[in-house]
This record gives C-alpha cells, structure tokens and sequence, in this order.
C-alpha cells in the first residue's frame, strides 16, 4: 500500500512539475491563423516530418485544454531525432542549425533570425527543470517522448513569427492578436487553425 502511495505522489509531482498546459484561453477561436499572418516557411523538411507522422499517430484521446500533459509529442521528438538535433535527451544546436539550413535557414527573409532563435531557444529549454520531467508514456509499447523537442520547437516558432519580418507579414489587428497570445503563454501550434479545436 506505501509503494503505491508513493508512486501516485511520485507521478503527481511529475506531472505539476511539468511544463504548464495551456490556459483554457489559448482554445478560443481565432479568425485568422499563423499561416495567414506570417508566410513562414516549414524548419524540418517535409520527407523526415510524414515519415514521423507516420511513424508515430495521433492518440485517439487528446488532454482536454488546461489538463497536463504525461509526454511531449513524439512526432516533435522523432523529427529532431532524425535530423541529429536530439540526441541523448539533450539538444544539438550544431545539428539544428546544419539540419534547417536549407529550410528556414536558406530563405531570405528569415535566414538571419535561425541562429540566434535556436541559440536563445536551446537555453531556454535545455535550462528549464520542466522539460527534463520524466515524460509517462500514454502507451505501454513504447517508452515516453521528452517534452524537450517540443518545447524547443514552440519556441523557435514562437520567436520567428513574433520576429516575422515585415515583407512577409500581414499587419492587422487580427494578426496583432495572435501575437498577443503568444505572449501570454499560447503555445504557437494552437494559433495554426481557426475555430474549437477537438
């Protein structure tokens, strides 16, 4: 009875330690996306994100907003892994940058911004204790994915599009909006859709 005790109140502190889940907010239907705001390109090519995408689907039943989350997004962790940019629970900034030179890094509106947002970004992630959290798996055939390549990925979305250069953003107060939310804690991947998200 004591173990299990304790393990309960083990998993509990994993999961309040863990990087806070969304505000309820966040949810809110927009009426323009990212996308419509910023003409971003992609960071991790295209083949290595449908490969981990297919390689690691969707769970049937997502957190509901607000809930903590037991893991990171294996599909997150996965494309970092393959490009070299995760390795050993840890972030490889020399891969990163090598990986997303000819996505982000090659385009001329935001080649100057990579280095210095996967610099800023890695830090961040890398020294916050709640990314190192022992992620839970939510299945039992595999272990848990880390919550560090998502968060670093949040991040560097985060710091472009709030960094988007003016040649490819559209100035609105809908767009402002957006990124008003980012700097309440929104996580980026929720300003890519419009409406209740399921």
């Amino acid at each position: 009875m004591f173990s299990f005790v304790f393990l309960a109140l083990a998993i509990i502190g994993m999961v309040a330690t863990q990087p806070p889940p969304p505000d309820a907010s966040c949810f809110q239907p927009t009426t323009v996306t990212a996308e419509d705001c910023c003409k971003m390109p992609k960071p991790i090519d295209s083949a290595v994100m449908d490969k981990c995408k297919a390689d690691n689907p969707r769970p049937g039943q997502m957190p509901a907003p607000g809930v903590p989350r037991t893991e990171g997004c294996c599909i997150m962790q996965c494309a970092m892994t393959e490009t070299g940019g995760f390795v050993n629970n840890a972030l490889n900034t020399d891969a990163i940058k090598k990986s997303i030179a000819s996505t982000l890094g090659s385009d001329a509106n935001f080649g100057s911004l990579v280095n210095g947002a996967v610099d800023s970004c890695a830090r961040q992630i890398q020294n916050d204790p709640a990314y190192s959290v022992a992620p839970i798996s939510s299945s039992p055939d595999r272990a848990g994915c880390s919550f560090i390549p998502q968060g670093f990925i949040n991040c560097l979305y985060t710091a472009l599009f709030k960094g988007c250069p003016a040649s490819v953003w559209t100035e609105s107060s809908d767009c402002q909006a957006l990124k008003t939310k980012l700097d309440s804690g929104c996580p980026f991947f929720l300003l890519l859709g419009r409406g209740p998200r399921q």
